[in-house]
């Protein structure tokens, strides 16, 4: 976006072989030039282990936390895999077998086995989530 805007808006030289208006150039440069990047940079993966259960929120897509309660975990354990072949990618992804993933990069999480579906959270630091919901487990 910041070369083709350069070319048409500044030099004056049409960019491709239709060019969009310029008026419809600079409105797509500063969603994809300047707003995109930005709010790319602004995603985090925030998990908490509370006393009632484990808590995420994929900023700035959860507005709030998505809580998965202790009563209703089944099962969890650290894995390795890959986000790619069993999900399709990082991000909030689901798969065909409905199982959900919350990750953003890496190929270490949890994998929690609830009453009605299977969720992974990636992380880079799969022990000490481990370690922390393992002391729910005790209290």
């Amino acid at each position: 976006m910041w070369y083709g805007f350069i070319q048409q808006i500044i030099i004056g030289v049409p960019f491709g072989d239709k060019p969009a208006p310029d008026a419809v150039f600079v409105a797509l440069w500063f969603v994809f030039g300047i707003v995109f990047p930005i709010f790319m940079l602004k995603i985090k993966l925030i998990i908490e282990v509370r006393d009632d259960g484990l808590y995420i929120r994929f900023m700035p897509f959860h507005i709030r936390y998505k809580q998965f309660l202790h009563k209703d975990i089944e099962h969890y354990e650290s894995i390795i895999y890959s986000s790619f072949e069993r999900f399709g990618g990082w991000g909030i992804r689901t798969n065909l077998k409905g199982e959900t993933a919350y990750n953003m990069n890496g190929k270490q999480g949890l994998e929690f086995k609830l009453r009605n579906q299977t969720v992974v959270i990636g992380t880079q630091k799969p022990k000490e989530l481990q370690r922390a919901m393992d002391s729910l487990d005790k209290s």
